[in-house]
Parts: structure tokens; sequence; C-alpha cells
């Protein structure tokens, strides 16, 4: 679980009669990354010669489906001849494209025919206007909008041989202008309107609006029978061939990818051979299968291989983690898999920072809820479930520091027996260890805490290195030497907090570690030496944002905690202190995600995790299936 599964390089040989059969169980089996294959003395591998038919008639049933609306699909397991005589005698293309181009059009007028409805509807005021007689080579008829604010100023700008007529309303006013249809006449309305904002209504074929707006609402209602129809006759479409359709386009695209996959074969006269990864663990099981379906056609064997992919395995408990490991970045196949590291100090980091019992709850709630709200699997469900699992630590961080939306145990049972609970206690049940009241102790200990959080990355790094660097692994260690030196001089020179005879072993480490890494790493050890100061104090911020919703908190309970003596008052000073202390919890619940996850992938995986390491993508039908 610490480290990604071990990976074996795999070599099958096998005569070309079984190709179909044998790209089919490998296919199913799902175990086997194939990638190009060494060729040597085999050729170059080429798709199968039925690919092109296979990708033809995949197209098309792609096409179909997605002119019949339909998602989804069963995969069928089917023979490829099969799959390519019932996909070639479905024949609906042509129709269903007829019906969608036809659909496309009607769409297109009914669109039009609702956008003339409205500019009808907003002349129904003017109902004795007949549009129609109105217009003639004499006269010329305006109709539209203008924003009711320029109403005023449109009637003083108006040309004296014009008549505008207009019904306000709140926000536009529709007018009609009836002028002369004269060009000096025309030229000056049309610059005039265009100042106020005027906004056409097409009227070509407009009788009156009440008459205009029953004609239009039948041909919109025509329309949408016709809609109706078109739709109808696809639906029928869909029910007749749907099921076949999805089954089937399903079926050649595992057909396609398997017609493809030959490219990567390495081919000979009667004989080829393919290459690929498969987990070490299951290469038993895979060499098993092929020797009792396919005997002496088939044959799989052991080789070396580099750039091996990398597979993650970790208990279905800790996969959020490991979700949050793949989406940084993957590690290399020799690497520590840090997710079972992650769902220890992700959560630790998360609970020291908000650390309120009741924030904690608040935080549990809201991320169970967000689950519900995501798709599951996404990256938005992956994030709700490490936020609930890290706010479990807040609860118990929060019962460690006995604070309790800023309260302490005992104050919230002196808040209870003030609005006359009788629980008959004086004393504390407990004492926590108050943040606020020991900020200096919490800052060291944040401090120390980040060091053992970045010893221990250094250990992991070390451990990396081993078998590839051993003398980059000593200068890690060597890390370990300097943050170990340094803690103590600062706390002889400093603080004053040990003895000054501790000085010279203190010192000794320090420089013997420093002598170590400059030889272990060179000027980009050195270079690196400020920040390990930089990356120590980074971990403050654990005592620095507790300590600010402590504060916050306390504040908002000094200016707004409900008493009986309160009254009336307290129909708004009660929404007031619930509101208040959700915002602080919504705060908290920020910075303690973003700082620390700030402390755990930038400080902490920069001393031991280089990543980069690529996916297993074995040759499998389960895509498919989805």
């Amino acid at each position: 679980m610490l480290r990604p599964l071990k990976m074996q390089k795999v070599r099958v040989a096998a005569v070309k009669s079984i190709t179909n059969s044998l790209l089919s169980d490998l296919h199913n089996l799902g175990m086997v990354e194939i990638r190009k294959a060494s060729a040597g003395p085999f050729a170059q591998g080429r798709t199968v010669p039925i690919y092109d038919r296979i990708s033809t008639q995949w197209v098309r049933m792609r096409t179909i489906k997605s002119m019949l609306g339909l998602r989804g699909g069963a995969y069928r397991e089917m023979g490829v001849e099969q799959a390519l005589g019932e996909a070639e005698k479905i024949q609906i293309a042509e129709p269903l494209k007829r019906d969608h181009d036809r659909l496309s059009a009607l769409n297109s007028e009914l669109s039009a025919l609702e956008q003339k409805l409205k500019g009808a509807k907003k002349l129904l005021h003017f109902g004795s206007v007949d549009f129609s007689a109105a217009k003639s080579h004499y006269i010329s008829l305006y109709a539209g909008t203008v924003p009711s604010v320029k109403i005023a100023s449109l009637r003083k700008s108006i040309p004296p041989s014009c008549e505008l007529a207009s019904r306000v309303g709140k926000a536009e006013a529709v007018v009609l202008v009836l002028c002369k249809n004269e060009e000096a006449v025309t030229s000056a309305v049309d610059l005039t309107l265009s100042k106020h904002g005027f906004s056409p209504i097409n009227v070509s074929d407009f009788t009156t609006p009440a008459a205009t707006v029953k004609r239009i609402n039948a041909e919109i209602a025509s329309k949408k029978a016709e809609i109706s129809a078109v739709e109808k006759d696809i639906s029928a479409y869909a029910s007749k061939y749907g099921g076949q359709v999805t089954a089937l386009e399903r079926t050649l695209a595992v057909w396609a990818e398997r017609g493809l996959t030959t490219k990567d074969f390495g081919i000979g006269n009667d004989s080829f051979i393919l290459e690929g990864w498969v987990v070490e663990k299951e290469y038993a099981k895979l060499e098993s299968h092929l020797k009792s379906k396919f005997g002496g056609k088939a044959y799989v064997e052991r080789i070396e291989g580099e750039n091996s992919p990398t597979v993650l395995e970790n208990p279905e408990s800790t996969k959020q983690f490991q979700f949050l490991v793949e989406l940084f970045s993957l590690p290399k196949p020799d690497e520590i898999d840090p997710s079972l590291i992650l769902l220890i100090t992700v959560p630790i980091m998360y609970g020291l920072m908000l650390g309120d019992v009741f924030y904690g709850l608040i935080s549990f709630l809201l991320a169970g809820w967000m689950m519900g709200k995501v798709k599951k699997g996404g990256l938005g469900y992956e994030v709700a479930r490490i936020w609930k699992f890290s706010a479990i630590a807040g609860i118990i961080f929060g019962i460690i520091f006995d604070e309790w939306m800023g309260l302490s145990s005992l104050q919230w049972i002196q808040f209870l027996q003030g609005w006359g609970l009788p629980l008959g206690i004086s004393a504390p049940i407990y004492y926590g260890f108050s943040r606020i009241h020991n900020m200096g102790l919490l800052l060291g200990f944040s401090i120390i805490l980040g060091m053992l959080h970045l010893a221990f990355g250094f250990i992991l790094g070390a451990i990396n290195e081993w078998h590839h660097n051993r003398k980059h692994a000593y200068g890690k260690l060597a890390w370990i030497g300097l943050e170990i030196g340094g803690f103590f001089l600062v706390m002889i020179y400093v603080l004053a907090m040990f003895p000054a005879g501790w000085a010279a072993p203190a010192a000794a480490i320090f420089f013997v570690s420093l002598v170590v890494i400059l030889w272990a790493e060179g000027m980009m050890g050195a270079v690196e030496l400020p920040a390990i100061l930089g990356n120590s104090l980074s971990y403050a911020r654990i005592a620095a944002v507790g300590i600010a919703g402590v504060a916050l908190a306390e504040v908002i309970n000094e200016s707004f905690l409900p008493g009986p003596e309160q009254g009336l008052m307290l129909l708004i000073i009660l929404p007031v202190f619930v509101v208040l202390h959700v915002l602080n919890a919504g705060l908290a619940m920020v910075e303690s995600i973003v700082q620390g996850g700030r402390l755990n992938l930038v400080e902490f995986y920069g001393k031991f995790f280089h990543g980069g390491g690529r996916a297993f993508a074995p040759f499998s039908v389960e895509k498919f299936k989805q």
C-alpha cells in the first residue's frame, strides 16, 4: 500500500489464426496494457483488413444514436461479422437526417413567429389601427419601443408633420409614428428615433393587432403540431431501433479498438507478437488463462522493460486520498505512494486549525450534504469525502481544546443554567488546552510539528532515492540533521531554553549536515538552505489560523450571546448570533482547507515526491460498458 503495485512487462506470441479470439479474450480480461512491440525480425503491425468497414459502421451507429437522442448503451459481446451485418441492415440515417433538417427549419420558423407574436401583443393597445391600411405611398409608419424615460423628449423632438401615439409602461413605451412619406421628413424621424433608442417592431404583414395576434397564434399552433409529428416519427425510429443501435455502437467501438490495436503488434508470416504491462501478481492468472484457452497457439513470457505504468492499490476507505494523489500527480512506479500518509496528515492539519466541536459538526454535515449533491466519483465528491473525514479530526481537536463555538464546556453549562436548566454543575468537567491563553506554547508546538513533518518527508525522500542514488539519499537524511542542529542552536542562543553546553554538539550536527548537503546536492543544496527555515516557519499558520478563529468566535459571543434578560431583542440577536457563527465557521473551514493543503502538498510533498508517473491503461472492454 505504501508503494505502487509491482508491474511486469510481458510478451505474448501467437499464431495468426487466433488473432480475433485472442484480442477478444485480452479485452475482456482487462489485465494487459498493450504497448508497441519491439518487433525485431517481425514486421511492423497494421490495422486488421476489416478495420475500415468496422470504423465506417461504428461512425454510422454513433450518428444514428445521436439523431435518435439516445445515451449509453448495453454492450453485447458478439462476433465482428455479426455486428457488421446487423449494422449494415439498419438503413435509417437518411430519413432521420430529413426529419432533423425539417425539425430545425420548423423550430426556426416557430422562433420567428413567437418573436413576431411578442411584437403584436405590444401593439394591442392600438386595437383600432389597421396596419395594412395605414401604410401607403404617401404615409410612413413607424412602430416600436423606446425607453420610458425618453418618451417625453421624443414627443418634443418629433417633426410637427408627424403624429405620435404611445402606451407608456414602467421600463419601455410602445410608440406609433405616422409621417408624410417625404425624404426630408423620414430622414429627420429616422435620426430622432435612433437618438431615443428606438427598437422597431416588424409590422409588414400586420392587420389590426388583435387579428394579427389571433392569426399568429394559429400559425404557432400549426407549427407546433408539425414539430410534434416529426418528433413522433423520430421517437418511432428510437422505439424500433434504439436498443439495437446503442448495443451495436458499443460493440463496434470495442471491435474498432481491437482492430486498431494490431498496429502495435509485430507481424510474421504465420504468427504475431504483442508486448505490454501487467500487474506482477496477475501474471500467473494471465499465463494460466492463455494456456487453458489456446493451448500451444499462444504463449506468454516475462521480459525486461522500462517506463512501466503506475497502479495504486489502497483500501476503499482511503480512496479519496488516493484520488488526491492522482489529481496532483501520480508517483512513479518506484516511489512511495503517499495516499495512506495523507490519510493521517491532512485531517491532523485541518483538525488543529479548525479545532472546534460545533464547527467540526458543521463541516461534517456540509460535506455530507455536498456528497449527496454531486456526481459520485467526481472531483467535488472526492473533495467532500476528504473534507468529511477531516471534519472528524476537527471535532476531536475541539474536544481536546475544549472549544464549542468559542465557548468552553463550562461556559456552555453556565449559559444553559442561565436559561433555567438545572444542571447543578459549577466546576469544569475537564480542562482543555485553551489556544487563546497558550498562544506562545501553541506557536512553538506548531513549528515543532512542522519540523517533524518535514523530517518525515526527508526520510521518505531518502527511501525513494536509496536504490537510485545513495548520494542523494544521504543528502535527504542530512537535512534532518540540519533541522535538529538549527533547532537547538536557536533554542540556546535566541530563546535561552537549553544549557549553553549543548551548543557545541548542536553546532557540530548542523555543520556536518551542511557539508553533507553541499557534497550530495551541490549548489542546489546551498540555494535551498534559506527555504528550510521558511518551510519550518510556515507551520506557524496552524497556530495563527486557529487563534484567529477562536478570537473571532469570542468577539461574537461577547457581543451577541443570547440571554433571557434581552427579552424581545432576542428576535434580532439570535439570528445575528447564528449567522455570524456560521460565517466564522465557513471562514475557518476555508482557511483550514487551503492552509492545510499548502502544508501537505507544497512544504511536505516537496521533500520526497517527484511524481510524473504514467497511469496504467489496460486494454479493457469495461470502459465501453459505462
